[in-house]
């Protein structure tokens, strides 16, 4: 038993403050005791002063609290057993669960019945059996499926051969189904404010209606994710079905089209399934602009994944690079260009813009060949839907597409060009996991030098830098190699040695860069800086060209200057 000290503590309460020892004790302690006590009487009186009824509900009243309004749970509370039910809106209520909603209790029971039948393991007579489905269903499935074939679909005497594809069991008269929409005026006022032709839009919900929703028709019309715009026997009679003949339609959907499933690219755990397109949402269709044509227009599905709930787009670059490379070589877009833009630029246009932007850092003019590709294309549409009305029997001349229905839908700019391929130069969703500045960044790096080595500034180079004002870039300092490579290239803003001392520390670190000798323009000058980074038996020389005009400032003195221009005029 511990010893009673409560009489010690009281008497010390009670000594005065002259008393106590002043060492340990003094005004602070004092206040710091005060200010504790008046906290303690304010969160005291706190208490006192709470609210008083229970939580309220939307029209004003009381909410249902289990532990008043509940005769079993309010004698449970004071010790007592009532042999009742729990009150309908009491969570403890096994039935209705506090809830009253008749709707809600039949899901409820729905689920759990699913979910008992879903945790249930299959016994060995139900593997592998077809017991469930009947005769029919097995002889559909098994079934094979009719080769495609190439018919002729035009009346004669056609001005040109025009084919189409079809099948034998699936055809589908998309120029009329196109027409028919667009005659419909609430299908033409709701896509009115949509960045996709009207016929495109037309002929993709004709898709979607026709083959999309026929989950076994797709295979017979999409060749992996396209869909060709085909040509029919009237589509020179409908100027806006003509307009998009050729036009390709994609529908990426790896789980309908591909059929396996992706790995989230957020948690890596769960595996991403379907929501639903941006078409069947707000009927909008994603532009792909390419360069050897008009633009390509995406049906787009949207995955969410099961654990993290995080969502992504079938076409974005984090998606594709989950994707194996056989089906992402469908998609024609390369990985690291499947920006979360609102477009995207083909495969064969970012190949050619890759090599423009480097070179020359001319986006204006990667603008101007995609502008360019789309009205040529509308050209050659526009003449050859002109030269063939009334060229055969019962054509009818219709009425061309009016002056007001342009394409919405413009290709980028040269900002957003340059700003597209320098993000996607710095991406890291490409096959091997490395961006390619970092990519070209170690390329650098590795180049090795074991006998000449030549730096130089240049200024050209950074009047194509982009942003060259606000990072003050006045000239370029690379050091070359033998072999023609370049060890180095760092931007400065002067051309003074200090600028480009800690570049040169660097380089002059690696194990492989060990040169004998190097080229300068500007030597003797700062040979002790250079001899302090590679070494006192650096071999310094000048350069080439201004070793020449060296040579030839010390030999022009005047006397040689009259002798070369008498010999010029002639007087020997």
């Amino acid at each position: 038993m511990l010893p009673d000290t409560t009489h010690v503590v009281n008497e010390q309460r009670q000594q005065p403050l002259s008393t106590l020892d002043q060492n340990t004790m003094g005004p602070q302690s004092q206040n710091r005791l005060t200010l504790m006590a008046r906290t303690h009487q304010m969160q005291g009186s706190s208490h006192k002063k709470r609210k008083k009824g229970g939580q309220l509900t939307l029209f004003g009243g009381n909410a249902f609290d289990p532990e008043s309004d509940c005769e079993v749970c309010k004698g449970r509370l004071g010790g007592r057993i009532v042999h009742r039910a729990h009150h309908k809106l009491c969570p403890n209520n096994r039935r209705t669960k506090g809830m009253t909603s008749e709707e809600t209790l039949k899901q409820i029971k729905n689920d759990e019945a699913l979910k008992k039948h879903f945790n249930t393991p299959l016994t060995a007579e139900e593997k592998a059996s077809s017991r469930c489905l009947s005769k029919d269903a097995g002889d559909a499935f098994f079934a094979a499926r009719q080769p495609t074939t190439i018919a002729k679909t035009m009346k004669s005497p056609p001005p040109t051969t025009t084919t189409t594809t079809t099948t034998t069991t699936n055809t589908v008269a998309f120029c009329r189904e196109v027409t028919a929409k667009l005659n419909q005026q609430s299908f033409v006022d709701g896509c009115s404010q949509n960045r996709a032709p009207l016929a495109m839009l037309a002929f993709a919900s004709v898709v979607v209606e026709k083959i999309v929703r026929d989950k076994t028709r797709v295979f017979d019309f999409f060749k992996d994710l396209t869909l060709e715009v085909p040509p029919t026997q009237d589509m020179y009679d409908n100027p806006h079905y003509h307009s998009i003949v050729g036009q390709q339609l994609l529908l990426v959907d790896w789980i309908k089209t591909h059929g396996f499933e992706i790995k989230c690219p957020g948690c890596d755990v769960g595996s991403l399934v379907n929501d639903r397109t941006n078409f069947s949402k707000n009927k909008v269709l994603f532009p792909m602009f390419r360069i050897n044509g008009p633009p390509s227009w995406c049906m787009v599905m949207s995955m969410t994944c099961g654990c993290c709930r995080r969502w992504h787009w079938a076409n974005g670059a984090e998606t594709l690079t989950r994707v194996p490379a056989y089906a992402a070589a469908s998609h024609p877009v390369e990985i690291k260009h499947a920006l979360a833009k609102s477009c995207h630029i083909g495969r064969d246009a970012s190949q050619v813009f890759d090599e423009l932007v480097t070179t020359c850092g001319n986006g204006d003019l990667c603008s101007r060949l995609l502008c360019n590709a789309a009205n040529r294309a509308h050209l050659e549409r526009v003449s050859s839907c002109c030269s063939c009305q009334n060229k055969w029997p019962g054509s009818v001349t219709q009425k061309c597409i009016a002056d007001t229905e342009h394409l919405q839908a413009c290709p980028p700019l040269g900002d957003a060009v340059r700003d597209a391929c320098d993000e996607a130069s710095s991406s890291n969703n490409t096959p091997w996991n490395t961006s390619d500045h970092d990519r070209h960044v170690r390329e650098i790096q590795g180049v090795s030098c074991s006998r000449l080595c030549a730096e130089d500034h240049t200024r050209q180079v950074c009047k194509n830098h982009f942003r060259r004002r606000q990072l003050g870039a006045v000239a370029l300092w690379d050091v070359a190699t033998e072999t023609g490579e370049i060890a180095t290239a760092v931007t400065a803003p002067s051309t003074q040695t200090r600028h480009l001392s800690h570049a040169a520390i660097q380089l002059s670190k690696r194990d492989c860069f060990n040169p004998k000798a190097m080229h300068s323009d500007r030597w003797p000058t700062k040979t002790e800086c250079w001899s302090k980074a590679f070494g006192a038996n650096l071999e310094g020389h000048l350069g080439l060209f201004h070793f020449a005009q060296r040579v030839t400032t010390l030999q022009s003195t005047p006397e040689e200057r009259n002798k070369v221009d008498k010999r010029h005029a002639g007087e020997t």
